[in-house]
């Protein structure tokens, strides 16, 4: 056993993902193919998948909007955007529960 608790693995080489601008939280780009002709994207340093470049030009902007809702702001900002950028109230998941048909204990329509 190492008489070391940290270690130092790497270096490794990613792109940080720019919209409107604005680095977009939690996401990395790693070119791939001959001529960059791919991307793998990598979201929060567990979740991958390889797209064209035509395909992220048209899914990055929903993917950070959708991290920016996640970590509870409206929107990904866009150019014209001032900061400091500042967390609304959102609202909270709520449990939904089924709702049961109660019947009648005589059969009937209740109204005799």
């Amino acid at each position: 056993m190492s008489a070391f608790r940290v270690s130092f693995p790497g270096p490794f080489s990613h792109h940080d993902v720019v919209v409107d601008g604005w680095k977009v939280p939690l996401l990395q780009a790693h070119p791939t193919g001959g001529a960059d002709e791919r991307i793998m994207l990598v979201i929060d340093n567990r979740f991958a998948d390889t797209f064209t470049v035509e395909e992220a030009e048209r899914f990055v902007p929903f993917l950070a909007n959708a991290i920016a809702v996640g970590l509870g702001y409206p929107c990904h900002p866009n150019e014209d955007t001032e900061t400091p950028l500042i967390k609304l109230p959102q609202p909270r998941p709520v449990r939904m529960h089924g709702i049961v048909g109660i019947g009648t204990d005589g059969g009937g329509d209740g109204g005799e």
